[in-house]
């Protein structure tokens, strides 16, 4: 009998503990998110553009009608791919 109230003991305990990291988790996500925001809103920001500016310059880009010169391509595909084999580590 003592072993399951201790069995029941340590599920309880191990439930809390989940409960905790969920919830750190979930803060370590928002903090992630805000810094990501804040990253490009600074970056928008050194570029010195007007807002009317930046959204037709985003909106031509997202549709195909401005492109990279090809060494930014390249660039971003490298970052693109280090971004994609730390998610892949941190997933391990």
């Amino acid at each position: 009998m003592a072993t399951l109230e201790k069995i029941e003991k340590d599920i309880i305990r191990t439930k809390a503990k989940i409960s905790e990291y969920q919830q750190k988790l979930r803060n370590l996500e928002a903090q992630k998110v805000e810094a990501e925001n804040l990253q490009i809103v600074n970056l928008v920001k050194a570029v010195k553009l007007s807002t009317p500016q930046l959204t037709v310059l985003l909106s031509a880009y997202a549709k195909g009608d401005v492109l990279l010169p090809d060494e930014y391509e390249e660039e971003l595909k490298a970052i693109e791919e280090n971004e994609q084999q730390e998610d892949d580590a941190n997933e391990e």
